[in-house]
């Protein structure tokens, strides 16, 4: 009967190292190779910058609001959130500008528009203003998501579907 080849225990061992270092390597390779294409999509991602009002006490509640709105609007852009002073980035074709702009007056109205600019040759767009208001009760921030629906369905900005489809 004849018997079945074996392996020496030195060389596979041997043959162990390999391929773990082997692996090791190539996985270093693709682990760069991901982070790399990672940073070219990030690049390639159209951005949304956007700017918030301030100077009320519900101030970031609205701009909370205002983000989640400007996520499920423009699936796949990277937000980001400008600081009062600071001025708008260089924008690519892709790009796109909005401002919210708000005042609370009381406790019982809130007046609001949208401003953007798409682009980075545009001129920047004003939507109307729109105010929320109630009589009978205070503001709260759980008024605002519906609120911004509104105002930005009304102010007609560029859509701003996924830019992968």
């Amino acid at each position: 009967m004849p018997t079945a080849p074996t392996v020496e225990r030195r060389a596979a061992a041997r043959y162990a190292v390999f391929a773990l270092a082997m692996g090791l390597f190539t996985g270093g390779a693709m682990a760069e190779d991901s982070k790399n294409a990672a940073e070219g999509a990030q690049v390639a991602r159209p951005l949304l910058a956007y700017r918030c009002p301030a100077g009320f006490d519900t101030a970031e509640e609205l701009c909370r609001a205002f983000r989640t709105l400007l996520g499920e609007a423009a699936p796949g852009h990277a937000l980001r959130r400008l600081g009062y002073s600071e001025p708008v980035p260089a924008l690519r074709d892709s790009d796109l500008y909005v401002a919210l702009a708000a005042e609370r007056h009381g406790a019982h109205s809130l007046t609001a528009r949208i401003e953007w600019r798409a682009g980075k040759d545009a001129e920047t767009v004003t939507g109307p203003e729109i105010s929320l208001d109630s009589s009978d009760t205070a503001l709260r921030p759980s008024m605002y998501p519906g609120f911004l629906r509104e105002l930005w369905s009304l102010s007609a900005p560029p859509a701003l579907g996924d830019p992968a489809e």
